[in-house]
């Protein structure tokens, strides 16, 4: 039987198959070898083929739009999404625009970017920051971000052979979890959200390490737990609200979890789109997310910056006329990064 693997080594998994069965494929950004899940091991199998890069976001950015351009297959790999902003034209301005520019003549920009995103320790205000809703904004992209090491296998698989340009988004706070991934290469689709558990209550949408904190957050809520509608957003850009609105219809409830500021985040688009169908609601939906402030740089503040998972389970029973649980949380579970397996 297949032992689990960690979420970093299903994109190294994946990335190594889709060098194997596609030679247009390459890899490139900074110090790629040493990074994303230790690619170094595959550098002398493909030479030429994974490449580091000097440090100029623009450059090795530009370079893979216009190799996609060009016929091949890039993944780009940003480390910060701080640092992809560098290259914020050649992603916003030129591979999400190129098929339009030309009436879709000669394809589009093919060109997978690997994004880390959101929180870590020791990265500070200006490395913690998860620009999700940037992202979601800008047409012509296709954006997407893996929940599970089984997720990110099959959307790393999916983006690259995709013909429009795909940012992945990739919480780094998942980096450790474990989950029993196929060996063989496969696909999830781009633009579909997943229903990870139905109910008839109440719908909970969450993406990435926010889908995380809502999923631990049933544990904590005993047989209500039965009654959560639960669903991974999976997809930024589109967003999947023909899913989404079905299950509401049905729970007549809404509670969106986000790891980033509320002010112009992805639940608040999922609220308003919810509304504008003119769903009746037994309850107003309501939007968890983080203050609009930059993330604090010291761990101890951080369990009032971020949703925990009894913040999602006490939002869940006040939606339900139920009283808060008293549930106290570990160090651990407040401040260090998830290292459990998915069963």
């Amino acid at each position: 039987m297949r032992e689990p693997i960690k979420f970093v080594d299903a994109l190294k998994e994946a990335t190594e198959q889709l060098l194997q069965s596609d030679r247009r494929v390459f890899v490139l950004g900074l110090g790629v070898p040493q990074g994303t899940g230790g690619l170094a091991a595959l550098v002398p199998a493909y030479p030429g083929r994974i490449l580091d890069t000097p440090t100029s976001e623009v450059a090795l950015t530009g370079l893979a739009v216009g190799a996609a351009i060009g016929g091949l297959r890039p993944i780009v790999y940003h480390d910060r999404v701080e640092f992809s902003l560098l290259a914020a034209d050649q992603i916003f301005t030129q591979a999400a625009k190129w098929r339009y520019m030309f009436g879709g003549e000669g394809g589009g920009a093919p060109v997978t970017l690997r994004i880390v995103i959101g929180r870590q320790w020791g990265n500070g205000p200006q490395h913690s920051q998860a620009l999700y809703g940037m992202f979601g904004s800008v047409t012509g992209l296709r954006v997407v971000i893996p929940s599970t090491p089984r997720m990110a296998k099959g959307l790393l698989a999916a983006a690259v052979r995709s013909d429009d340009p795909v940012v992945i988004l990739e919480p780094r706070w998942l980096y450790g979890i474990k989950e029993k991934v196929p060996a063989t290469l496969y696909e999830v689709p781009l633009d579909k959200a997943r229903v990870v558990a139905k109910g008839d209550a109440i719908t909970v949408v969450a993406y990435g390490d926010a889908f995380f904190t809502a999923q631990q957050a049933r544990t904590l809520l005993g047989d209500d737990a039965k009654r959560i509608e639960l669903i991974d957003l999976v997809s930024l850009k589109p967003i999947d609200h023909k899913t989404i609105n079905a299950s509401v219809k049905k729970t007549g409830r809404l509670l969106t979890v986000d790891t980033t500021s509320g002010a112009f985040s992805v639940g608040s688009e999922v609220i308003a789109k919810a509304a504008q169908q003119h769903i009746k609601l037994k309850s107003a939906p309501r939007a968890l997310a983080c203050p609009d402030v930059p993330c604090p740089t010291s761990p101890a503040l951080s369990q009032y910056w971020y949703p925990t998972k009894v913040d999602v389970a006490n939002a869940i029973r006040e939606m339900l006329g139920k009283p808060k649980l008293k549930t106290k949380l570990s160090f651990d579970e407040l401040h260090l990064a998830p290292s459990i397996t998915i069963e």
